[in-house]
């Protein structure tokens, strides 16, 4: 009974990180905004996504776990890596708009607005 719910959970990640691998592969905004914000382009999303779906797909198999796990891993500390790099990184200059730009060079009709880069987790 042990061994069934085990695998039961391994199978269950294993879905999960095909969800997320395959939001990550079609660029979905709530997936593909946090790594534009880090920094990271479109080449880490593809490179995450990718392994996160293989990953999926070796927790999907018992005798394969290991490796999905050990991808699955790889993928989260790189990931927070990237991340924490960021936040120490992070200076507190606001991002400068794109109304910002058109104001300083000139164009009356825009209002130069000063935007905060989001920290995350805005609720």
């Amino acid at each position: 009974m042990k061994t069934i719910t085990l695998y039961g959970l391994q199978i269950l990640v294993g879905f999960v990180a095909l969800a997320a691998g395959y939001a990550k592969l079609t660029g979905m905004g709530f997936v593909a905004e946090p790594f534009a914000m880090i920094g990271l382009g479109k080449t880490f999303l593809l490179l995450a996504g990718t392994a996160e779906v293989l990953a999926g797909l070796c927790l999907l198999f018992p005798r394969a776990g290991v490796v999905g796990a050990l991808l699955l891993a790889t993928v989260m500390v790189g990931t927070m890596g990237a991340t924490v790099g960021h936040a120490i990184s992070y200076r507190g200059e606001p991002a400068v708009s794109q109304t910002l730009r058109a104001a300083a060079q000139g164009d009356a009709m825009v209002k130069p607005v000063v935007i905060k880069k989001s920290q995350g987790w805005d609720i």
